[in-house]
């Protein structure tokens, strides 16, 4: 699964402009296939200038079109997209210390809407779009027509203004309350990325990269969360997610295969026969004639 962050970062296609550990790209979708699987190690912010793309996560569709703002937090996704017209967007790739640092610098101002705001929320976050949040993205996409020229300390100054108009504007108190959140103990964190992102194909050596561990400081600090190995945990949430899928949709087995994180769907098949001794076809029919024989 491709890193989109990393592979804008050192792909010359694209032009950006970086801010410290920060990336701010136009970017403009090749669209050479209607799917594409996707993580990300660091959060990004989207603003839709051109054409449209559905982004998914946890089965849920979010559509972008021109003047859309989507905030996506660092996981897993699939984007669909379209030929007809060609996508293009500013994203910001804005790791999670910009904010705790942000957040630090600037205790003193009251904003909205504190720690206790709520935390659990999908992770693509669309926001709306108003005129202040707007004229943002079109102050910093001037900046990409004159790169060499850019004025770092200006641009700081311009994401300082973006983080004060989320902080503190009413209407994005939602997605302050998941910025809050990123100040929360390793363990809530640890937890957040996985329960999150399990059903996607991701690897170990992905997840620990999420997490910002080593793969065997992931594997030790997985066992003592959780009590289990990740590769059993992953298995079995994999597992009950695809039994559910099966008994109450009507998605095919490529389908739940694809969205519950297996390799492919003959190794879903594989490992489904070995927890519930039937294919998955076999076990969705066996339960439909039960349910028929009880009515």
């Amino acid at each position: 699964m491709i890193n989109l962050h990393q592979f804008i970062k050192t792909h010359p296609h694209f032009r950006k402009v970086k801010i410290k550990e920060m990336l701010c790209v136009e970017y403009q979708c090749p669209a050479q296939s209607k799917y594409i699987n996707f993580w990300m190690d660091t959060g990004c912010l989207i603003y839709c200038l051109t054409g449209k793309k559905i982004y998914s996560s946890h089965g849920e569709n979010f559509e972008i079109t021109p003047g859309s703002i989507l905030y996506m937090k660092k996981g897993a996704y699939t984007s669909h997209n379209f030929t007809d017209e060609r996508y293009c967007a500013l994203m910001f790739f804005i790791p999670d210390s910009f904010f705790q640092d942000f957040l630090q610098r600037y205790h003193n101002i009251k904003f909205l809407p504190g720690p206790a705001a709520e935390k659990r929320q999908e992770n693509i976050i669309p926001l709306r779009a108003e005129p202040s949040l707007e004229g943002f993205f079109y102050s910093i996409l001037n900046f990409f027509f004159n790169v060499p020229d850019v004025n770092q300390q200006l641009l700081e100054l311009k994401l300082d203004e973006l983080a004060l108009t989320l902080f503190t504007q009413p209407q994005y108190k939602e997605f302050a309350g998941y910025l809050y959140s990123l100040k929360e103990d390793r363990q809530f964190q640890f937890k957040y990325i996985i329960e999150e992102n399990y059903a996607s194909n991701l690897k170990l050596e992905e997840f620990a990269q999420l997490c910002n561990m080593s793969l065997s400081t992931f594997k030790r600090y997985f066992v003592k969360v959780y009590g289990e190995t990740p590769g059993k945990w992953l298995l079995r949430k994999r597992l009950k997610l695809a039994e559910t899928l099966i008994l109450h949709s009507d998605k095919s087995v490529n389908e739940i295969s694809f969205q519950c994180g297996f390799e492919s769907p003959s190794h879903f098949i594989r490992v489904f026969k070995k927890e519930f001794k039937n294919t998955p076809i076999q076990y969705r029919e066996k339960t439909e004639m039960l349910i028929e024989l009880e009515v």
